[in-house]
């Protein structure tokens, strides 16, 4: 039956291609036979389902294509696209030809990992997922983690809802409210997106970006390449082009956007893959075991199946994360902001009530995302008030203040700059033919120099004492200029050492010539690949000196895995420091327009909206990447536990953790498994420790 069924098949399309009046070039010839031999196979499988749904699915796709093929020319488009569908229906039919779930829901549901460096695009069918009723989570005690799932539609729904219930174990509950659900909008983004932050305005391709409640905040216009933001005007919502080359300024301060606080009802398209995001936060102190609850789907009001949630608790928090060559010593999670209230109060006009609440809210995001080391304001004499009551933000969010990170600049002014190179210059000058002229100038250059050294001596020492006072302690750290060439370096040599010479200390952005600096900072940001050669050189120069890398890559690209990997592992392996990457979001046009730039994308982690911002899933990459650095840290601290401990099965399964996690490597194993690995080597020690 099979194989008359197959030869049927074949002739018939044969015939069809027969009876056309084709101008028969080679490749044409070879889309049509292409097509035709996939054409089969779709009719193959349409008449052995016994799914009605999956068969009327698989009808639609095979109509489609034989209507291409009744074509007296095939375009390269049209081909391309017939291509992805008849693969999609073909992939998606084989994938559930011996599962029985979800046989009388319009969509198949496929676990997929969520920090997965494929893109999940609507027409494309998962590769590394699995058709599924069940969606798992393995988390510690108070931690945030990351599923999700994708919804591959068999007909159109126009309105598909989920319910989340509660999780029971035998150790208690876990509330629904602990579980978010987003939908991952792909919209369109620079020809580079998802794999660079430089910027390629000449064409735009799709990418998975977005996690929103609801969808219809972006509408995507697949004919034009283009995105339309939904701003909610007193007078009535508008879509407002945010795709525009050169893109029109938006000012996300004043334009009413925001997303909805909790998941609004979703639309399907047949044939169009949907990728949903679950973030769970077990609640501290919650009992280790294993939680069971649901997510029930309804699609246009009918019940349509229901994915069980399953959350195994560890027995453990994460701790704050430490070096990797010294657990005594803190691991920094830093990112450079613009979230700074005098900034904000004059971007909003001096709206204080809505300036704080937007702080508020993306401290308390940063916070979320293990980002707990921000750079505090600049200080000035004129906004001490507006230093102070930004500290008071950070705090209140959760945001610690011990060390306080960029108290002030570690410099004077530029325009000082500029005449401490004029004094070098007339010195020379002076030196060459001393005349009373040249000597006037010199003096006159030197004058304008040390009188603002000396000005902003004093501006150190104000910024010193009101930072101590309001932070509670001195360990303090000014910015050094970024990215200063040999000549500012020289110059900035004189205040770092009053800087430091006041117990201050100085941070500042460069590379390997810091290294031949007489007064090195105590913390520098040494930009490209974090390595343990770059760490070992800076820590050899002494003083507790701090070192972190950027720009490998910056913020920018969407992919998940990549974020996750950079800001994880990579460094922490490398015996740095801290992470201290460029930036939490930036595009000085139009934050929204990834094309606003013609050097670089937008640096986006998140996208600000009036009052709040919207994550992305590479801001959860760089959230479970900071993560993996925590495990790691707990699993050195049991391991540490157990080498004091005098047990010798202890010491012994204490060695091998410690050992694998050496040789382990982290810049070609995936996350996941690295994850799983350093739990079981957890787990398996504290079960040694609690003698079982």
């Amino acid at each position: 039956m099979f194989r008359h069924v197959l030869l049927g098949t074949i002739m018939l399309s044969s015939l069809l291609m027969v009876a056309l009046p084709v101008k028969a070039s080679a490749s044409s010839l070879e889309y049509r036979e292409e097509l035709t031999e996939q054409v089969a196979q779709i009719d193959l499988r349409m008449g052995l389902t016994p799914r009605p749904l999956l068969k009327q699915f698989l009808e639609s796709v095979s109509d489609r294509a034989t209507s291409l093929l009744g074509s007296s020319e095939i375009l390269p488009e049209d081909v391309q696209v017939t291509r992805k569908a008849l693969n999609y229906a073909l992939k998606l039919a084989a994938d559930i030809e011996n599962e029985d779930v979800w046989a009388d829901s319009p969509f198949i549901v496929y676990e997929v990992p969520a920090l997965s460096p494929l893109q999940r695009l609507p027409d494309d069918i998962p590769e590394d997922g699995v058709v599924s009723d069940r969606v798992s989570v393995i988390s510690a005690q108070g931690e945030f983690e990351a599923a999700s799932f994708v919804l591959a539609p068999l007909s159109d729904v126009s309105s598909l809802t989920f319910t989340i219930t509660d999780l029971h174990g035998k150790g208690g509950s876990i509330p629904s409210s602990a579980v978010d659900l987003r939908v991952v909008k792909t919209w369109y983004q620079g020809g580079t997106g998802w794999y660079s932050y430089f910027s390629d305005p000449s064409k735009s391709v799709l990418v998975p970006e977005l996690l929103l409640h609801d969808e219809n905040l972006v509408q995507v216009d697949r004919v034009g390449k283009r995105n339309l933001l939904r701003v909610d005007y007193p007078s009535g919502s508008e879509y407002v082009d945010i795709s525009r080359v050169p893109a029109a300024k938006f000012d996300f301060y004043s334009e009413p956007v925001e997303d909805s606080p909790t998941l609004l009802p979703v639309t399907l398209k047949r044939g169009e893959s949907k990728q949903m995001w679950v973030t769970t936060k077990v609640p501290l102190e919650t009992p280790a075991g294993i939680y069971r609850g649901s997510i029930d789907i309804a699609a246009d009001g009918a019940p349509a199946g229901s994915i069980t949630l399953i959350i195994r608790v560890l027995p453990f928090e994460l701790p704050k994360p430490k070096t990797y060559y010294d657990l005594n010593k803190d691991f920094y999670v830093m990112l450079y902001h613009h979230s700074r209230l005098k900034e904000t109060l004059k971007a909003t006009n001096g709206n204080s009530e809505l300036a704080e609440t937007r702080l508020l809210n993306e401290y308390r995001n940063l916070v979320d995302h293990n980002v707990i080391n921000l750079p505090g304001p600049y200080y000035s004499a004129a906004d001490k008030n507006t230093f102070l009551r930004q500290l008071e933000l950070m705090r209140q969010a959760g945001l610690e203040l011990n060390p306080l990170f960029g108290v002030k600049q570690a410099f004077p002014p530029y325009s000082i700059y500029v005449q401490y190179n004029n004094y070098l210059n007339a010195k020379a000058a002076y030196e060459a033919n001393p005349t009373d002229e040249n000597k006037q100038k010199m003096d006159t250059f030197y004058n304008a120099w040390r009188n603002g050294i000396d000005n902003h001596k004093l501006e150190v020492d104000e910024a010193l004492a009101i930072a101590s006072g309001a932070a509670g302690h001195t360990n303090l750290y000014l910015d050094g200029w970024d990215e200063a060439g040999w000549g500012m370096l020289q110059f900035q040599q004189e205040m770092w050492k009053y800087i430091q010479d006041k117990g201050g200390k100085i941070y500042a952005t460069g590379h390997a010539s810091h290294l031949a600096l007489g007064i090195p900072e105590n913390f520098l940001n040494w930009v490209g690949e974090p390595t343990r050669e770059k760490a070992d050189q800076w820590h050899a120069l002494g003083g507790d000196r701090l070192i972190t890398n950027y720009a490998y890559p910056h913020t920018g690209p969407e992919n998940p895995d990549l974020m996750r990997q950079r800001h994880g592992m990579w460094p922490y392996k490398a015996n740095y420091d801290a992470t201290y990457n460029y930036i939490y979001s930036e595009n000085p046009t139009n934050i929204w327009n990834d094309n606003a730039s013609s050097e670089f994308r937008a640096f986006n982690l998140v996208y600000p909206t009036k009052t709040n911002v919207i994550d992305t899933i590479a801001w959860e990459g760089y959230r479970e990447g900071i993560d993996d650095i925590r495990y790691a840290t707990k699993l050195k601290q049991v391991a540490a536990d157990a080498l004091s401990s005098g047990v010798p099965e202890r010491i012994t399964a204490a060695n091998h953790a410690l050992n694998w996690l050496e040789s382990v490597d982290e810049r070609s194993t995936n996350q996941d498994l690295l994850r799983l690995e350093m739990i079981r080597h957890i787990l398996h020690m504290l079960d040694l420790q609690n003698g079982q």
